[in-house]
Parts: structure tokens; sequence; C-alpha cells
């Protein structure tokens, strides 16, 4: 089930140096859970682009955004990320690619 169409108050915190997506999400029985994601095991930076399956991306990351946009109120994670050549460049993912809702719990698929 997709995370976000099935969580509540979801939204990013910085804590210890990494980057969490935090909230609520519905449990099959319709409960709610608390959840708490640490997105530095699952992103990282790939010369100034997030990236899925890498780690770490808080480390040469500043402003690190969440929002959801558009009509279908797509989860994106934006921040700015320093590249190879030791510039810095907006990059974007949607978290909705790979994350999922698994009766309570967020899963990277």
């Amino acid at each position: 089930m997709s995370f976000y169409a099935s969580s509540e108050d979801v939204r990013t915190i910085e804590e210890g140096g990494r980057t969490w997506l935090v909230g609520r999400a519905r449990r099959a029985d319709g409960s709610w859970q608390d959840i708490k994601l640490d997105l530095d095991n699952i992103i990282g930076n790939r010369d100034g682009h997030l990236t899925w399956g890498e780690q770490n991306f808080t480390q040469s990351a500043s402003d690190i955004r969440f929002n959801f946009e558009g009509g279908s109120n797509v989860p994106v994670l934006r921040a700015k990320l320093r590249n190879a050549a030791g510039g810095e460049q907006e990059s974007d993912l949607n978290l909705g690619e790979r994350l999922t809702n698994n009766n309570g719990d967020l899963v990277f698929n």
C-alpha cells in the first residue's frame, strides 16, 4: 500500500546529523502507528543527485525539505547537494516510488 495515501502528519526532521521521515501510518485494523524511518540508511548523494540504495545524503546536503506536491500529493524530498566538482545543485526524489506502508510500518522496496 502506498505509504502517503495511508499516513498522516508525515514530515522530515533532522536529528543526530541524519534526516528522518516521521508521522503516523494506518494499520490493517484501522488503528494508527507512529513511524520513524532513517532516510540516510536508504538515500545517498551520487554526484549531486539523491539516489536510492545509497547512504548518508544528509552529510553533503543543505536546505533539505519535504512536501506533498501536485494534485496527487506526491511525497517529494528535495535538497541542495554537493557534486563531484565541488558545486551545489538541487535534487529531488519521489519517496512514493520505493516506500510502502506494511501494516503500519514503512518499508523500503
